[in-house]
């Protein structure tokens, strides 16, 4: 089991901090109203469907792992767009 930890932008904060993502899951709101969310995972694929629903208003910050599959996914779905 691995640990997310995801920065979430102060427009999506309210609403992210109202979900549940994890019975173990982490949250705090930072002086700028951004809002951190640590949650355990063993399986990346399911974690990345519930980060991508949020596009760029969440950033990955680790791990780092977890950070390359999702700008990996990213660019990857920009260049269906171009």
């Amino acid at each position: 089991v691995k640990w997310a930890k995801l920065r979430f932008t102060p427009e999506r904060a309210r609403w992210v901090a109202a979900e549940r993502w994890h019975s173990k899951q982490k949250g705090a709101f930072e002086p700028d109203g951004s809002y951190l969310l640590e949650v355990p995972f063993s399986h990346p694929q399911e974690l990345m469907m519930d980060i991508l629903r949020h596009g760029a208003a969440v950033e990955v910050l680790s791990p780092v792992s977890l950070r390359k599959q999702i700008a990996d996914e990213a660019r990857t779905i920009s260049s269906r767009y171009v």
